[in-house]
């Protein structure tokens, strides 16, 4: 039998160390979410200008590779990139609206739970009206439906749904400012760093 006695430092540290950070957020879905901010922020400010057409055509491109991975990957990443954990977030807006008519508003659960429901939402809104914009400015650059009124008509359908996913940056960025004023560091460690500290200190 042995009777080794540990130091209680050798058994703890790791509970504790597993306890104070938990993995949420893989280093892809990270990588796909930075570089999607940085592709569409240049495409979106050299939209207007003809002299930056190239750059805004290229960072188009560039959010189009980085969407495609994005695709791909939440079939195949770690569960926490999966499609079917932001659509089962994004559907849980029923459960959001009966807790709100059954006066569970004025709780912080219920408000943990709504701005999860907010970022979800946003994201996939991002995503889906980028996908449409990218198509359509494609479309629009090569002129697949002539030089006429069809192609300026598409046209101003790529500059709004350019602005319909501005619309929903704001809608994600200020939801973030918002968490990180509400809950400190800890709103923004798992898309920053990857995981998120549950030891309560922040």
């Amino acid at each position: 039998m042995n009777h080794t006695v540990l130091n209680p430092t050798q058994e703890i540290a790791p509970t504790v160390m597993s306890q104070a950070r938990q993995p949420v957020v893989d280093f892809g879905t990270r990588m796909a979410h930075a570089s999607m901010a940085l592709a569409f922020f240049v495409s979106y400010v050299t939209s207007e200008s003809e002299y930056w057409r190239l750059v805004h055509v290229y960072s188009g491109y560039s959010l189009a590779t980085v969407l495609a991975f994005r695709w791909v990957w939440g079939w195949v990443g770690p569960a926490s990139a999966r499609w079917g954990l932001l659509l089962r977030r994004v559907a849980m807006w029923r459960v959001w609206v009966t807790k709100a008519k059954q006066g569970e508003w004025h709780t912080r659960n219920f408000w943990v739970g709504a701005s999860s429901w907010v970022l979800s939402a946003a994201v996939l809104g991002i995503y889906a009206f980028s996908a449409v914009a990218i198509a359509s400015g494609w479309a629009t650059y090569n002129e697949l439906l002539g030089d006429g009124w069809l192609n300026d008509a598409l046209q101003e359908l790529h500059e709004g749904l350019g602005n319909a996913v501005m619309a929903m940056v704001c809608v994600h960025v200020g939801m973030v400012v918002t968490l990180r004023v509400w809950r400190g560091p800890q709103a923004l460690r798992p898309m920053w760093r990857g995981y998120a500290n549950t030891s309560g200190r922040g």
